[in-house]
């Protein structure tokens, strides 16, 4: 594959309902066939690996709830231009049953996950990378709705995993690297404008 062709990686990072996944959504509209979409949640570890929390609940909050090593092997195949085969995330819930997922190495390959910046061996395989801003308050009633509808999660276990996961994992793991992304996008108001700077960062790149 020559420069000119290459498959170029870049990472999307924010909060738990920040709104990563309908930001890069939109992305894949606006680049089409070019863009292709990975998603860190398809690397988190048998629920068995997951660490716990004092009381021994399952904290995927915890950069060591998921495979980055095994992701940053396989961001190295798409920067190859290699096409990736991996089984899909089912979140635990009982009855789903894990998809094959193919993953082309596209021109455009956008990875989506909370903790691509606080790893550096994550970090230093994009090319380009963005983090989106919410409020906490816009965060916690979107994940209420999500996980409820979405996850079949009790309000009373999101508060818990918000409190005790969620908001501690925010201040320790991402907020603290945030400024190292490339581009910032405020989710609390409309993103038109900060989602033509991300249309520009990669057009510069695929082009260049």
């Amino acid at each position: 594959m020559t420069e000119h062709n290459r498959t170029t990686l870049v990472g999307v990072a924010g909060g738990s309902a920040s709104g990563k996944g309908t930001i890069v959504d939109r992305l894949l509209v606006h680049y089409g066939e070019r863009a292709s979409v990975l998603r860190m949640d398809d690397y988190y570890r048998p629920i068995g690996q997951i660490p716990r929390d004092a009381d021994g609940e399952p904290n995927f909050d915890e950069p060591g709830s998921l495979d980055l090593e095994r992701l940053a092997g396989d961001l190295d195949r798409l920067r190859a231009g290699e096409d990736l085969h991996i089984d899909s995330y089912t979140f635990n819930q009982p009855g789903v049953q894990s998809q094959r997922l193919h993953i082309p190495a596209c021109p455009v390959v956008f990875l989506d996950g909370l903790f691509l910046l606080h790893d550096e061996g994550v970090r230093e395989r994009l090319h380009l990378t963005v983090y989106i801003h919410a409020t906490p308050e816009t965060r916690l009633a979107r994940r209420m709705a999500r996980d409820q509808a979405e996850r079949s999660l009790t309000p009373d276990i999101i508060q818990y995993q918000w409190d005790r996961h969620v908001r501690p994992g925010d201040l320790a793991y991402l907020e603290p690297v945030s400024h190292l992304a490339d581009v910032s996008v405020d989710n609390d108001r409309p993103v038109e404008a900060d989602l033509s700077k991300v249309h520009e960062a990669i057009d510069a790149l695929i082009q260049s």
